[in-house]
């Protein structure tokens, strides 16, 4: 399956450029100029990788950063150097940051590392692994097949704990929500997510509540 890109960036020459390029490259790739319709992109294609400028007409790429970083790799595109802005994306989890106006190939290359990163089909967690292209999650004596929506859950979780912080409420992507309560949605997957988790007889791997903040992925050495 090709790698789907996302940019969402308002100077429209830069990013029919980046899109062309990018389909040369092979990628499939779609552009937005603004939040409103990047966010019903992404929404709607669930892109691996999103290249987001942060100043746009309808606000600022910060806004989008909770929603596209839990499931998706991001790099920002952006004229803005202050220190702040820098620390605030990569908090959130960002790839990278590059300055306009920066070189198209050190793009690539930047988006080339992230593609290989996110090929990796399987993820050893303690004593299970997720098995990222057959959607398992795999134990010393059982597997069970899940939904998507929990690989890119355990995914986040796993992101997170490398960073040594919790998955927030708010960056758990509604994966397939419309019309359900977000709240008991987001309870009904950690429990699903447990539930497997637990199927599998894993000893070393936990999901921990942070009560009012999020989640917090546990691995036992």
């Amino acid at each position: 399956m090709a790698v789907k890109i996302l940019v969402i960036e308002d100077d429209e020459l830069l990013q029919d450029s980046i899109v062309r390029i990018l389909k040369s490259k092979q990628y499939t790739a779609f552009g937005a100029h603004n939040l409103k319709k990047g966010k019903l992109l992404f929404q709607k294609e669930q892109p691996d990788i999103v290249l987001l400028d942060i100043m746009l007409p309808d606000g600022k790429g910060f806004e989008l950063l909770p929603l596209c970083t839990a499931s998706s790799k991001v790099i920002i595109m952006t004229a803005l150097t202050d220190r702040e802005s820098k620390y605030l994306c990569y908090e959130h989890g960002v790839e990278d940051y590059l300055i306009k106006n920066f070189d198209l190939q050190e793009l690539l290359y930047k988006i080339d590392v992230t593609y290989r990163n996110i090929s990796q089909e399987e993820i050893t967690l303690g004593d299970i692994i997720v098995d990222i292209k057959n959607l398992q999650i795999i134990g010393k004596e059982k597997s069970i097949d899940v939904p998507h929506s929990q690989i890119e859950l355990l995914k986040s979780l796993y992101k997170k704990h490398k960073g040594n912080t919790l998955l927030s409420k708010d960056e758990i992507v509604p994966f397939g929500a419309e019309g359900v309560d977000e709240s008991a949605r987001i309870q009904n997957l950690i429990a699903r997510l447990r539930k497997n988790i637990r199927y599998v007889k894993s000893e070393k791997v936990f999901i921990e509540t942070i009560y009012g903040k999020g989640y917090r992925l546990v691995i036992v050495k």
